[in-house]
């Protein structure tokens, strides 16, 4: 298994947390900041208190990002649970890591 074969994963992140700034911009800093990842966060479905998150790059750094996001908290009492990962092929279509907003 190579570290740095480039994978993809599809995340689903869930609670109260994950609508606000500071969430997102955590998810955003940890993502591309530190692990040097591309992809997407969606903007949280407010019923269902969970949003979608896109990342692709160097396996090694996508599965330190999913342990990370199983953690579950973020600082300043926030707390997140992930609900899904699915393995994806990666697309080579992101530049950067992006949070959409509505």
């Amino acid at each position: 298994e190579d570290k740095n074969e480039i994978v993809a994963k599809r995340l689903v992140v869930t609670g109260s947390s994950v609508q606000g700034g500071y969430y997102r911009s955590c998810v955003l800093n940890e993502a591309s900041r530190f692990r040097k990842l591309v992809g997407t966060m969606t903007p949280p479905d407010e019923e269902s208190e969970s949003a979608e998150i896109y990342v692709e790059g160097k396996r090694k750094n996508v599965e330190g990002f999913v342990r990370w996001c199983k953690r579950g908290k973020v600082g300043l009492g926030q707390e997140s649970s992930l609900t899904s990962v699915e393995d994806e092929s990666p697309t080579g279509l992101y530049e950067e890591f992006y949070i959409t907003v509505k």
